[in-house]
């Protein structure tokens, strides 16, 4: 039974400890109305859920060690992780201010760069975020964030 260093275990711990309060904080609301089921149903079940899956998990975990360097990627992949992680915080350092379009077709264009010439990559990377944009904010009637450049633009 090896805990420390065991990524299952710490992972379960903390699932347990968040589903434990949410499971504590669902007996706040109400599990049934006059109308049939109360806001209290549905996170009650879930959080419940979770926290016993979290629990058998983290026996589990005791049995067969899940250990940091079996599941961390090494190299190339860990690169290609840290790049994505960093797309993703550029993109939301971005949103407010560039607006859904350009801070996508930024972070995409970083991402697709590394398997397409960059002329290319911006191409589609605009494309698909312009798509993306005219679908939410025409068809579906979700307005999506078009930032201060284009207020001050515009």
């Amino acid at each position: 039974m090896r805990i420390h260093g065991n990524l299952g275990f710490m992972l379960s711990l903390l699932f347990t400890a968040g589903s434990g309060i949410l499971f504590l904080r669902s007996w706040e609301l109400d599990y049934y109305t006059e109308l049939g089921p109360g806001p209290g149903l549905f996170p009650r079940w879930l959080s419940g859920a979770l926290l016993v899956v979290s629990v058998l998990y983290m026996i589990g975990s005791l049995r067969q060690p899940v250990l940091w360097s079996a599941v961390m990627p090494q190299g190339r992949d860990l690169r290609s992780v840290a790049m994505v992680l960093a797309s993703a915080a550029l993109f939301v350092a971005l949103l407010s201010m560039a607006g859904f379009v350009l801070a996508g077709g930024v972070t995409m264009t970083l991402l697709l760069a590394r398997s397409y010439p960059w002329l290319r990559a911006s191409a589609i990377a605009l494309s698909v975020n312009v798509l993306i944009y005219y679908a939410f904010s025409g068809w579906l009637d979700v307005p999506l964030p078009s930032g201060q450049l284009w207020e001050w633009v515009g």
